[in-house]
């Protein structure tokens, strides 16, 4: 029974995650080109028309784009470890790099969510006259929870390579 549970299972994932790799971009596009999206309605900003926005307050804007293009990466990694599961085999040895790869890319997206924030607000209020512009830092238990999920994931996937790698030495051996 688990042998044909996987594969129907990583065949949904796999879907699910080639979804997600069309309309991340879509969402993003939209998101830029769509003013009345909820994250541009910044209270410093919602009263300035976008016309009227500097190529720094725009450079801000992009800047926050930065961590999804590393969740991009993850997902198309995972788009690739599920492919790899649709063929029934959870211990091939392309699952390990995979893991540790989306661990790499979801960890580097997690901490580029920690260092956007002061730099987006400092760059969306550089225009601003002295005295009004400001700095703001953010981290929450959301984003430790994250990044420590994508360490276990490194984790996992640099054990499984290496748990690979032990046991083709010891089929070579035998």
């Amino acid at each position: 029974m688990t042998e044909q549970r996987l594969p129907r299972i990583a065949m949904g994932l796999q879907l699910l995650a080639t979804c997600a790799l069309v309309l991340l971009p879509l969402a993003i596009l939209w998101a830029i080109a769509v003013p009345s999206m909820a994250m541009f309605q910044l209270p410093t900003f919602s009263e300035v028309p976008r016309s009227d926005w500097s190529l720094v307050t725009w450079i801000g804007l992009m800047v926050g784009f930065l961590p999804a293009v590393f969740f991009w990466l993850a997902v198309n990694k995972m788009r690739s470890l599920f492919a790899l599961y649709r063929l029934g085999d959870p211990l091939a040895p392309d699952a390990g790099p995979l893991i540790k790869s989306i661990g790499g890319n979801l960890m580097i997206g997690a901490i580029l969510i920690i260092a956007v924030v002061p730099v987006q607000s400092l760059l969306m209020s550089l225009g601003n006259p002295v005295g009004q512009r400001s700095i703001s830092i953010s981290l929450n238990s959301s984003t430790i929870g994250f990044i420590l999920v994508a360490g276990l994931l490194s984790l996992i996937g640099w054990s499984m390579s290496e748990a690979t790698k032990i046991a083709a030495e010891n089929r070579e051996f035998v």
